[in-house]
C-alpha cells in the first residue's frame, strides 16, 4: 500500500498538463480560449512572442576586404624589374643608345640602374605595404607599364644591333 500511495503522490507532482494537453487545446489557448485551464499551464503554453519592427543588425564600419596580391603578380613585378635592367644594360652597350631617365644619365652602370629602383621601390613598397594592402589591382599598373618599358628596351637594343652606324662600347 505504501508504494501505491509513493506512485500516486510522485504522479500527481509530475506536471501532467503536457501530456494531457492535445495540439487543438493548444491552438485554442493560444487563440485566446483560456476557460477552466490554470494559469501554470496558460503561462506555459502562451509563451510571449516578441515582435521586432526592424530586425536587429549591427552597422560596422569596415573596410572593404581586400585580396592581397598573389605570388604569381609578385613574380611577374619582380621579373619585370629584373628585364629591365638587364635589357636597359643591353642596350646601353651601344654607342648611339642613351638612357632617357635624367635621374641616372646618358650612360648609367649596373649598380647605378639597380640602386635606383631600390631607392625608389622599397620604400614605397614597404609604405604601401605596411598602410594597406597592396592587391593584385595595384600590381597589375605597375606590370602593364613595366611590360612596356621592357618591350620598348628590347625594341632599342634590337634595333642598335642592326644599325651600321651603331657599334657596341662595352
Amino acid at each position: 500500500m505504501k508504494w501505491l500511495i509513493l506512485i500516486v503522490t510522485i504522479f500527481l507532482a509530475l506536471p501532467s498538463y503536457s501530456a494531457s494537453l492535445t495540439q487543438s487545446q493548444i491552438q485554442f489557448i493560444l487563440a485566446g480560449d483560456t476557460c477552466c485551464y490554470s494559469q501554470e499551464v496558460l503561462d506555459i503554453v502562451q509563451q510571449p512572442v516578441y515582435e521586432y519592427h526592424r530586425p536587429y543588425t549591427i552597422d560596422l564600419d569596415l573596410p572593404p576586404l581586400k585580396e592581397p596580391a598573389s605570388k604569381f603578380t609578385w613574380t611577374v613585378f619582380y621579373a619585370l624589374q629584373v628585364l629591365d635592367v638587364y635589357t636597359t644594360e643591353r642596350a646601353l652597350q651601344y654607342n648611339c643608345v642613351e638612357e632617357v631617365n635624367p635621374i641616372l644619365g646618358k650612360s648609367p652602370t649596373v649598380n647605378d640602374i639597380i640602386r635606383l629602383k631600390v631607392l625608389l621601390l622599397a620604400p614605397a613598397l614597404w609604405y604601401t605595404n605596411e598602410y594597406e594592402t597592396i592587391t593584385d589591382e595595384d600590381l597589375a599598373g605597375a606590370n602593364y607599364m613595366m611590360t612596356a618599358v621592357v618591350a620598348n628596351n628590347f625594341d632599342v637594343w634590337s634595333e642598335a644591333k642592326h644599325l651600321d652606324n651603331c657599334g657596341k662600347i662595352r
